[in-house]
C-alpha cells in the first residue's frame, strides 16, 4: 500500500453539517475501495487565488490514507464529478510524513502484543 496525500476546497456556502457530510461522503469514497483513512481534518474557510465558479473563498480539507495505486484514480473520476467540490489535488505522501504514521502503525502494533 501507499500513502497520499488529497487536499480538497469545498463551496463556503455550506454549513458545518453540510461540510460533515461532504467530508463523510470522499472518506467513504477511498473506504469503499479498501483504503484507509489516516487524517480527516477540516482547515478553515480560506480566500481563493482567483474566483471559481464565482466563489471567492472556500473551505479546505486535507485527508492523508494508504491506499492501493489504483485508488486514487477512482477517487479522482468521483471528485470531478462533484459539484460541492471545487478543486482537489492528490500526491503521494511526503517521506518525513510516511516516517510519522510508520512510526505510530509500529507503536500500535507493540502495544497490541
Amino acid at each position: 500500500m501507499r500513502y497520499y496525500e488529497l487536499l480538497y476546497v469545498v463551496q463556503p456556502t455550506f454549513s458545518d453539517e453540510e461540510l460533515k457530510g461532504v467530508m463523510e461522503e470522499v472518506a467513504g469514497y477511498i473506504t469503499r475501495e479498501g483504503g484507509e483513512i489516516l487524517k480527516n481534518e477540516l482547515w478553515q474557510k480560506r480566500n481563493l487565488a482567483y474566483p471559481i465558479k464565482k466563489f471567492k473563498q472556500g473551505y479546505y480539507i486535507l485527508v492523508h490514507f494508504r491506499a492501493e495505486p489504483p485508488v486514487p484514480k477512482k477517487v479522482e473520476e468521483k471528485l470531478r464529478i462533484k459539484e460541492s467540490v471545487l478543486r482537489f489535488i492528490i500526491t503521494n505522501m511526503l517521506k518525513k510524513d510516511i516516517a510519522h504514521y510508520t512510526k505510530a502503525q509500529e507503536k500500535q502494533d507493540g502495544n497490541s502484543e
